[in-house]
């Protein structure tokens, strides 16, 4: 996966939060779901997004982490938000 290195918190323009983006090099979309990787149980975490930009996580817009997939063998654990 080729990811965008992460900015720490976001950026402020004028005052506001502005959104953090998708770690996907090419994608400009904004990042609606955290993935995370636990490399000793060949796990993937995909779930809403973080408060804050993680050095080792990867925020992801929908498309992103629709589409997302894993090495053969590592088990994908999706958490999903129920009601709004």
């Amino acid at each position: 996966m080729r990811v965008r290195p992460m900015p720490v918190g976001g950026s402020r323009l004028g005052g506001t939060m502005s959104p953090r983006p998708c770690s996907k090099v090419t994608c400009n979309h904004a990042a609606v779901a955290t993935l995370t990787y636990v490399y000793a149980d060949s796990m993937a975490v995909l779930g809403p997004l973080s408060q804050k930009a993680e050095p080792h996580s990867y925020d992801l817009c929908s498309r992103h982490a629709e589409r997302m997939s894993v090495p053969q063998g590592w088990q994908v654990i999706r958490h999903v938000v129920l009601g709004s």
